[in-house]
C-alpha cells in the first residue's frame, strides 16, 4: 500500500512491484518538490498526503473535465493514453481542438 492506494485494488495490473516502485518515486519527487518550492511550509507534504484519500472519491470523468477538456476536447483520456502507448514516440496529438 502506498499513500492509501492498494495496488491490488487496480484491475488489470500485471507488474505490481513496478507500479509500487513508480508510486514510491512519485512520492519522493513530490516530497522533494514541496521541500524546495515551499521551504517555509514544512508540513505541506504531509498535508498533501492526507488529502489523497479524499481525491480517490473524485471520478475520472470529473478529473478529465477539470484538467484535460481544453487540451483534448471530449476525447476520453483512456483513448489518448492507449494511442500514445501504441504509437511510441511518433505520437502527433490528433485530438487537439481547433482554436
Amino acid at each position: 500500500m502506498v499513500n492509501g492506494f492498494r495496488v491490488k485494488d487496480a484491475c488489470g495490473l500485471s507488474d505490481v512491484s513496478h507500479i509500487e516502485s513508480l508510486q514510491e518515486k512519485s512520492q519522493c519527487a513530490l516530497e522533494e518538490y514541496c521541500r524546495t518550492q515551499y521551504p517555509n511550509q514544512p508540513t505541506r507534504f504531509g498535508k498533501l498526503l492526507l488529502r489523497l484519500p479524499s481525491l480517490r472519491t473524485v471520478s475520472s470523468q470529473v478529473i478529465e473535465q477539470l484538467f484535460f477538456v481544453r487540451l483534448v476536447g471530449k476525447t476520453p483520456i483512456e483513448t489518448l493514453i492507449r494511442d500514445m502507448l501504441l504509437s511510441g514516440s511518433s505520437f502527433s496529438w490528433p485530438y487537439l481542438p481547433s482554436m
